[in-house]
């Protein structure tokens, strides 16, 4: 599925979307080492990766606090490279995950309305 949450659609798939995004996030980390954004997005998807193990269910709070998508929009596109660019996609369908946290079900019928109906009972 592309919905929402792009290819999440269970806590298996996040899981496993979790654990790619970590590990391109170390690898481009060791090819640049001082690229601050890529530092700053590894360090939230570490905490995404504490405050989810063993089944926890993170904090409001927590949920809140993660800007990855929006510092891959402003400093990491456009990109050509096509392994950067599905890693960007990965981080804007984990961040969605995570503010959201829907169960299985959710996830897996969740479309592009059912976020815009959202967005607007937040307001």
């Amino acid at each position: 599925m592309a919905g929402v949450y792009g290819e999440i659609d269970s806590r298996a798939d996040f899981h496993r979307v979790l654990d790619e995004a970590i590990a391109t996030a170390k690898k481009f980390l060791a090819q640049a080492p001082d690229d601050l954004t890529v530092e700053v997005i590894d360090t939230q998807l570490d905490a995404i990766r504490r405050w989810t193990a063993q089944g926890r269910a993170p904090t409001q709070d927590e949920r809140k606090s993660l800007d990855m998508g929006l510092r891959a929009v402003r400093e990491l596109e456009p990109t050509e490279d096509v392994e950067r660019y599905s890693w960007i996609q990965k981080l804007y369908a984990l961040e969605s995950y995570v503010e959201d946290w829907p169960d299985d079900a959710t996830a897996a019928s969740a479309t592009d309305d059912d976020w815009w109906d959202k967005e607007e009972d937040d307001d």
